[in-house]
């Protein structure tokens, strides 16, 4: 029985492209039963009767999934539980039902002591700012879809018809081995048996479930954890080496040599072996990534296009512009060309083993033939959620273009909608942007030589110093080394 009042529900969890919150704080059964009426009212106004829901290995979200489905079902909707599982798979379940609906709980690289969850407004898309504020004045009016009959459920094991489906679209014929850091997460028990589906050999790093996280927040862009990766695959001797986030659309990567590999350098690399069948494709991209981007898709004939971070936004620009594919800094690709153009690290991972194989060079080699950067991680500093870090990025803005009259910047007057501020020089960039997930802002800076790099880190970390509010310790806080 329900006792709270929806209009108390936290506006702050309705995010930008997701919904994320601090369990116990933000978020509690009540809210996700509520949130579970809210989604069914939404996909009745749209007459879908069916939903697909699954969930990450969080130590709260089986608790949360139930909730949900309860308030899901309390309105009529037939819900479909692939229960543990990852993001990938609750798109492709909507494929295999043949459902719009589509839910899965998860808060993707936050800390342990988050969650929230990702919502389907289509195939392989997910709700974007508009249809999430919809979703929030839907559950908060406590107006929601009337029903008769309870809705029905079902619990399904669908990973071996997902696994199938992803491998007769990549050839790896070559044994590769490779190291798997899965951070305790559910990637951990997915994906090793996929890699070894298609012949590979896997050595097993952080691959045991464990919801506390103990190794750390499952951030593939972090430093540290692909560091530790980095470790293992010198060790072993391992073709590469793959890490994920708690709900496996993200990877970070490292060569055989022990050389962490941004992701934008990963997006360059896969703009290459789409541009190599697709010449003249457009290729979109977000404000984050290296300048190398945008120059290795013009070298090999295709047309970049720069556009707002958050994975609902790139995965949407993809489908307007009739691109192959998309890529972010954080590590979410989207294929089309011969996929479902959502974010899957399984399939990414193997649509690299397969570039690999077919242009016969290990990933370090693969990598020197691009242009030259030396680059920042993506590096998140703490900060006061909601309008005080929008208020900081604001005034950074005007400092920003204020020092750097020359520079090419990009903004929301240039990308509608965008959560921060780019400077482009003819060496390098600086960017700062709000994040819609979490309390931290996110930097990263780039040079062609380390004497600027050293000028541009001095520069990003004195003017983040200018703001008390920043937070420099804590679990927001990642890879502040390359601002300190």
């Amino acid at each position: 029985m329900l006792y709270m009042n929806p209009k108390d529900i936290p506006d702050h969890i309705f995010r930008g492209y997701d919904l994320r919150g601090v369990c116990g704080v933000d978020l509690n059964e009540e809210i996700l039963e509520l949130l579970g009426k809210g989604y069914a009212t939404y996909l009745a106004q749209r007459r879908i009767k069916d939903c697909v829901v699954g969930m990450d290995n969080r130590l709260t979200s089986e608790t949360y999934k139930n909730a949900f489905i309860k308030g899901l079902r309390s309105c009529g909707i037939n819900v479909i539980d692939f229960n543990l599982g990852l993001a990938q798979i609750m798109y492709f379940a909507q494929y295999l039902y043949r459902t719009k609906g589509g839910a899965f709980i998860t808060a993707s690289h936050n800390p342990a002591n988050y969650n929230g969850m990702k919502l389907a407004v289509g195939f392989s898309q997910t709700m974007i700012f508009e249809e999430i504020q919809e979703l929030k004045t839907i559950t908060k009016s406590g107006d929601y879809a009337l029903s008769n009959k309870e809705g029905t459920y079902k619990s399904v094991d669908i990973f071996q018809t997902y696994v199938e489906d992803i491998i007769s679209r990549v050839q790896v014929g070559k044994k590769f081995k490779i190291v798997v850091d899965a951070s305790n997460t559910a990637s951990g028990l997915f994906m090793p048996q996929i890699f070894r589906k298609v012949g590979c050999e896997v050595i097993e790093q952080n691959c045991n479930l464990d919801g506390n996280f103990p190794n750390g927040t499952p951030d593939p862009t972090e430093v540290k954890i692909q560091e530790r990766l980095a470790k293992r695959v010198v060790e072993e001797k391992a073709d590469l080496g793959f890490s994920y986030d708690a709900d496996g659309d993200r990877i970070g990567v490292v060569d055989e040599k022990g050389n962490l590999i941004w992701n934008d350098t990963l997006v360059s690399i896969f703009a290459i072996d789409v541009l190599d069948y697709l010449p003249g494709s457009k290729i979109i991209f977000n404000t984050l990534c290296s300048k190398q981007v945008a120059e290795v898709i013009k070298i090999h004939k295709g047309i970049p296009i720069i556009w707002r971070t958050g994975h609902s936004f790139i995965k949407e620009k993809v489908a307007e512009e009739r691109s192959p594919f998309g890529g972010e800094l954080s590590g979410h690709f989207f294929f089309v060309d011969n996929f479902y153009g959502h974010d899957d690290g399984a399939f990414s991972s193997l649509r690299l083993l397969s570039y690999l194989e077919r242009v016969s060079k290990p990933l370090s080699e693969v990598v020197s033939e691009l242009p030259k950067y030396i680059s920042s991680p993506e590096i998140k500093v703490g900060c006061t959620d909601d309008s005080v870090k929008v208020r900081i990025v604001k005034n950074i803005a005007k400092i920003f273009k204020a020092d750097f009259p020359n520079a090419q910047i990009t903004d929301d007057s240039i990308i509608p909608g965008d959560d921060g501020v780019r400077a482009d020089f003819d060496d390098g960039m600086i960017i700062f942007r709000y994040s819609q997930n979490g309390p931290y802002i996110t930097v990263k800076f780039e040079a062609k030589d380390e004497k600027t790099f050293e000028e541009r880190r001095k520069y990003v970390h004195q003017l983040l110093k200018r703001f008390p509010e920043m937070i420099w310790e804590g679990s927001n806080s990642v890879n502040l080394d390359f601002v300190k």
